[in-house]
């Protein structure tokens, strides 16, 4: 007592005293899926593991089995997997039967999004276990084998910011596309397909905007905007942060939607659908 009144007797930071104040070394406990979490923790992981596997599956599917109707009426509207339909594009005639746009073309899409910053937390938490959540242990194989950062294979990561020169030129193409859909027969108009490639480009956009390489692209290299070329690459700068808080939505947003497109218009050439149109004359 001092004064009256208790007083504090400071705890020397030793490994006995954190023990003692209840600090323990985390996880609690080791085993794959192990954790001591009494949230539904793994919903989330769950959920991403299922919805990557399905677009990859189907995917697959699409290109290599289900190629044939890709478009309608006369390549007007192209399913975003095949777009842009650079066989067509380009006049290439000479090419084996079995070959389409979208296997010279994904490359570059998956490329970015593989390297993408928010998709390897996603590829390291559910098909890696990396871990899979906070708190939750790993598998043991994955203690035995370590985590030594992106080396390695995972090297290949730093191209990232080089893809995203290059899905900038199929995001362009791919706004060449939905005004494509906007020509009818000599006369301007539109139908529900400019809509959901509209739709479909715009997502991309926002996911391609709020990307981490975007931003240094712009803003990167600067350290001040005072005004001409470098105030505008301040505001696109400030535009790509303040959407970048949400890239994990553009990300999965815009890749449903891409398959939501190539469904869109394989029911519509299959004739299961329709897609009303309005021309303006």
């Amino acid at each position: 007592m001092q004064n009256g009144q208790p007083y504090a007797v400071p705890i020397q930071e030793t490994a006995g005293a954190l023990r003692m104040r209840g600090y323990q070394r985390l996880p609690l406990v080791k085993g794959f899926g192990k954790t001591q979490r009494i949230d539904n923790w793994w919903n989330q992981p769950a959920l991403m593991a299922a919805a990557l596997g399905l677009a990859i599956l189907y995917t697959g599917l699409r290109v290599i089995v289900l190629d044939g109707s890709i478009h309608y009426e006369n390549h007007r509207v192209t399913s975003p997997i095949f777009s842009p339909d650079v066989l067509h594009l380009f006049h290439i005639t000479n090419h084996p039967g079995w070959m389409n746009s979208a296997m010279l073309i994904l490359w570059i899409p998956f490329g970015f999004r593989g390297t993408c910053y928010y998709m390897r937390k996603v590829y390291h938490r559910t098909f890696f276990q990396n871990p899979t959540a906070c708190m939750v242990s790993k598998p043991g194989i994955n203690h035995g084998v370590g985590y030594s950062g992106e080396r390695g294979i995972f090297i290949i990561n730093n191209i990232h910011r080089y893809m995203l020169y290059l899905a900038v030129i199929i995001l362009s193409m791919k706004y060449y596309d939905v005004i494509h859909t906007m020509r009818f027969d000599g006369s301007w108009g539109f139908s529900l397909g400019t809509f959901v490639l509209a739709l479909e480009s715009f997502l991309l956009t926002m996911y391609v905007i709020s990307c981490h390489a975007f931003r240094h692209l712009f803003g990167g290299s600067l350290d001040q905007w005072r005004g001409g070329i470098s105030s505008v690459a301040g505001r696109i700068f400030r535009f790509s942060s303040r959407h970048n808080v949400s890239h994990n939505l553009w990300f999965w947003t815009s890749l449903a939607m891409v398959f939501i497109g190539d469904i869109f218009v394989l029911s519509v050439a299959e004739g299961i659908i329709s897609d009303p149109s309005f021309i303006m004359g």
